[in-house]
């Protein structure tokens, strides 16, 4: 036998081990069934993303993925209908979605008459459009909120205005509260905007922490104050600096102070601010924390895993009543994690709250 006539024998093996070749190293999950709806072949990636055996090939179809709409979009395409999509929930370590093209393959004298399908995974896809539907939604509606009310008074004293200094009072303070309550929406928005996109450059440089917050509670210790609530300050003047932005630490603990004055009732109660040096532990280098503590109300177990997400609140009533938009705290965890750091909570319902930020030394 020649060289040629040997190599012409050869190549539809060779040709069979370079399709396979290929389709095992597609990331996209591969199924082929047969007339009888079988399945005859599979790739590694659909056997990996839907934890399949490769002794589910020659199964039915039925007993290998117990799905009607899929089992439905194939005998379709067996019949002769053109290529569809259709979007797959399978449930197996874990929950994934994947959007499904079925399409008949031309039939041939070897194969006979079969359907392919190509499965790819659109779980975290699917799961960002509904955080960008649930934000649009939060944030129509906090915007909302605010706008509806300065058009009503701003309509009120157009139609009406009054005739004495008392009652235009009753109109200008909500004004200025609805339009301060708009201003920091628009801002914490356009914050999380920048760091998302990244183009909120921070300048990480070593800052003496003192004095930092005590330029912090001085704009808002008369707030306290009126709230009946004492600020103390434990921070050791012998404390090594952060490596930190300046500004961005300082958005971070006016944060979480005023989230402590929002949220610890009037009279008698007390905030304070310790800073501490924290020695390494486990993956954590050594670092410094710096922890606001209040006598509030407290959060529970449940909310405490979620008091960072935008715009979640515990209490939206008190929230709204304090002029909160629910974006303070997610800005302050990702300022915080911009800054090479991270943020803890722990808290008790009746017995406050505490907030540590620990960041990295500078060295």
């Amino acid at each position: 036998m020649s060289d040629i006539e040997s190599l012409e024998k050869r190549r539809p093996q060779a040709k069979a081990n370079l399709f396979f070749a290929v389709l095992n190293t597609m990331t996209d999950g591969v199924m082929v069934v047969d007339d009888r709806l079988r399945v005859v072949v599979t790739n590694r990636a659909l056997r990996e993303l839907l934890i399949l055996p490769p002794s589910s090939e020659g199964q039915p179809l039925a007993r290998v993925l117990p799905d009607s709409r899929l089992r439905e979009a194939f005998q379709k395409a067996l019949d002769g209908d053109p290529a569809r999509n259709i979007e797959l929930d399978h449930r197996g370590l874990q929950r994934r979605t994947f959007d499904v093209l079925v399409t008949p393959l031309p039939d041939h004298e070897v194969w006979g008459h079969r359907a392919l399908a190509v499965f790819r995974d659109v779980t975290e896809r699917r799961a960002l459009e509904q955080v960008l539907r649930d934000f649009i939604a939060n944030a129509s509606h906090e915007l909302r909120t605010p706008v509806t009310a300065i058009l009503g008074y701003a309509e009120t004293l157009i139609d009406l205005p009054p005739k004495d200094l008392k009652s235009l009072k009753k109109f200008t303070e909500p004004l200025y509260r609805h339009a301060q309550r708009l201003t920091t929406l628009v801002n914490r928005l356009l914050d999380l905007s920048r760091l998302d996109a990244h183009t909120w450059q921070l300048d990480l440089q070593p800052v003496e922490v003192g004095p930092l917050v005590q330029t912090v509670l001085e704009g808002l210790r008369e707030v306290a104050a009126d709230a009946g609530l004492s600020v103390t300050v434990q921070v050791p003047t012998t404390l090594p600096k952060v490596l930190a932005d300046a500004g961005a630490l300082d958005i971070v603990l006016g944060n979480l102070v005023q989230n402590a004055i929002k949220y610890t009732p009037p009279g008698g109660g007390r905030i304070e601010v310790r800073a501490r040096q924290v020695e390494a532990q486990g993956p954590y280098p050594a670092s410094l924390a710096i922890a606001v503590i209040d006598s509030g109300i407290g959060i529970n177990a449940e909310d405490q895993a979620r008091v960072f997400e935008r715009f979640y609140r515990v209490d939206p009533g008190r929230s709204r009543r304090m002029g909160g938009v629910g974006l303070g705290l997610s800005l302050v965890r990702e300022l915080v994690l911009a800054m090479g750091g991270r943020i803890e909570l722990s808290s008790q319902i009746g017995q406050g709250s505490r907030f540590t930020v620990l960041l990295p030394m500078a060295k």
